[in-house]
């Protein structure tokens, strides 16, 4: 992406006379630019082109993500989505695919900056979202069981720092998951729009009002998963009053079709996915891009942590939501 291109961009979407542009965000996955013209600020991603030749569905995907937020915005939450041209969100110019959107101001704040009043706010904005009724027909499809065993095998000769850490907790991983998948299998058919990825990142916050970003993988399922999800992320891992308040506010609104103990197993599903994912990267066999199969190497530990430690502190979540909701 050059001058000339956001010069284009803004004559072609009458976004104003083109003043600026800097690279804010730049990965493997997308790049995000800011451009200021004289009739304000934008924020311009840039979807990697070799996603979307491999993987078809992501076109679609993506479409009905922004539309996500899009409906989220107009039931009063506070959404940054993608201006629509057209007809549709993605725009190509130039042999880009783009989203723009208008640029919000906010600062991201760290966990140990999330106050009670924060966690009640983010709780209140998660529940409004999943209590928006979905009109929309919708068979969801399960994850297929992963085979955990196939990955030790493929790495039983490979002694490297990540390998051996997989290795070491393979039998503790397949315990937990047989039971985490056996959960899953019995979740209802209840679905409600889903951010998935409700975690401080993807919170901005300006004046104490939180704006939720980054909705690309927001789908229709079910909201069990994330609402255990988003919990544990924005509770600092389950800090005890930090998740009565979550819990508080957002049972205060939503209802959750699952009983408290299947939905809090089945939840970790995302992670244990995510940790195939990381295994895949690491072994080349997602792509064989060396930054990719770094990144792959580098989430291995990082997932195992994440998985071991929610799982032991699910009775902990388990006796405050059964209080909560006496």
């Amino acid at each position: 992406m050059n001058e000339n291109i956001f010069k284009k961009i803004c004559n072609k979407y009458n976004l104003g006379n083109y003043k600026d542009y800097k690279e804010i965000i730049g990965g493997l996955t997308n790049k995000m630019y800011k451009l200021v013209t004289d009739s304000g600020e934008f924020a311009i991603k840039v979807i990697n082109q070799d996603n979307l030749l491999n993987n078809p569905n992501l076109y679609n995907k993506i479409e009905k993500s922004e539309e996500i937020a899009n409906i989220a915005f107009n039931n009063n939450i506070n959404s940054v989505c993608a201006i629509k041209y057209n007809d549709k969100y993605i725009q190509e110019i130039d042999g880009n695919n783009i989203l723009i959107y208008k640029w919000c101001n906010g600062i991201i704040l760290k966990t140990c900056e999330l106050t009670l009043e924060h966690v009640r706010v983010l709780a209140k904005e998660l529940a409004k979202l999943h209590s928006i009724k979905v009109n929309d027909k919708v068979d969801i499809i399960k994850y297929n069981k992963i085979d955990y065993r196939k990955y030790y095998e493929l790495l039983k000769d490979n002694d490297e720092e990540w390998s051996l850490l997989f290795r070491n907790r393979i039998d503790d991983l397949i315990r937990l998951y047989d039971k985490v998948y056996d959960s899953y299998l019995k979740l209802s058919d209840q679905i409600s729009y889903v951010h998935k990825d409700f975690n401080r990142r993807n919170v901005l916050w300006n004046n104490n009002i939180p704006y939720i970003i980054d909705w690309e993988t927001a789908i229709i399922d079910n909201p069990s998963i994330d609402y255990f999800n988003s919990a544990w992320f924005l509770t600092d891992d389950v800090q005890i009053d930090k998740y009565d308040v979550f819990a508080s506010e957002y049972f205060s609104i939503m209802k959750l079709e699952d009983s408290i103990n299947i939905s809090a197993y089945a939840s970790i599903i995302e992670e244990c996915n995510w940790l195939e994912f990381s295994l895949k990267r690491a072994l080349s066999m997602h792509s064989n891009d060396i930054e990719e199969i770094k990144l792959g190497k580098n989430s291995i530990n990082g997932s195992l942590t994440e998985i071991l430690n929610y799982y032991d502190k699910i009775p902990l979540m388990i006796e405050i939501i059964n209080k909560i909701n006496k």
